[in-house]
C-alpha cells in the first residue's frame, strides 16, 4: 500500500520537460534499450499534450501491457468531414488524441488510406485541418485513424482543445 501512495505521488508530480504540463502518461517500453534501462527504474512517457516522449528516473510504475496507444483517448462527439483519393465523406468524432481520433461513417473507407479530415471543435470556430490521415481500422462504421500530417497553428488549436478536456476531466 505504501508503494502505491508512493507512485500516486510521483505521478501526480511528473511534468512535461518541453511544456511543463500535468499531463504525463507512462507508455509502452519502445524496444530492447528500454527494457534495460527499466531494470534501473527509467521508465518512457509521453505528454498527452504536446506529444514529446521523455524517459523519467524514479519509483517502479505500473507496467504497460497490451494497449500500446501513447495518447489517452478523450471521449467527445464532434462532427466532421473528410476526403481523400476518390471518397468523401461526413461522420461524428467519437474520441481524439494527439495522435488521432475514431469516429463513426457510413461511408467506406479502407484501412491503410489516407484522409483529410476537417474536425469541428466548436460551432463558433473554423474546424480543425488535419492534413494527413491514415485509416489504421475499421469495425462496425468505427474507423480509427492516426494523425500523420497537419500545419502547426492546426496543431496548436487541438492541443488547447484537448488540453482544455484533461483539465476537465481532472477537476
Amino acid at each position: 500500500m505504501h508503494s502505491d501512495l508512493v507512485e500516486a505521488r510521483s505521478m501526480a508530480r511528473l511534468k512535461c520537460p518541453n511544456c511543463s504540463g500535468k499531463f504525463v502518461r507512462q507508455v509502452a517500453r519502445g524496444g530492447f534499450k528500454e527494457r534495460l534501462l527499466e531494470w534501473i527504474s527509467f521508465y518512457p512517457f509521453k505528454c498527452q499534450v504536446c506529444g514529446l516522449r521523455f524517459h523519467q528516473w524514479g519509483v517502479r510504475f505500473i507496467q504497460i501491457e497490451g494497449d500500446g496507444r501513447e495518447y489517452d483517448r478523450l471521449s467527445r462527439s464532434l462532427p466532421m468531414e473528410f476526403r481523400g483519393d476518390q471518397i468523401q465523406g461526413e461522420g461524428l468524432v467519437l474520441n481524439i488524441s494527439m495522435g488521432g481520433c475514431s469516429f463513426y461513417t457510413t461511408s467506406e473507407l479502407s484501412k491503410g488510406a489516407s484522409i483529410r479530415l476537417e474536425v469541428r471543435l466548436s460551432s463558433d470556430a473554423a474546424p480543425v485541418v488535419v492534413d494527413a490521415a491514415v485509416v489504421r481500422h475499421i469495425y462496425n462504421q468505427i474507423t480509427g485513424v492516426e494523425f500523420i500530417q497537419w500545419q502547426q497553428n492546426e496543431r496548436e488549436r487541438l492541443q488547447l482543445f484537448i488540453c482544455g478536456l484533461l483539465i476537465g476531466r481532472h477537476s
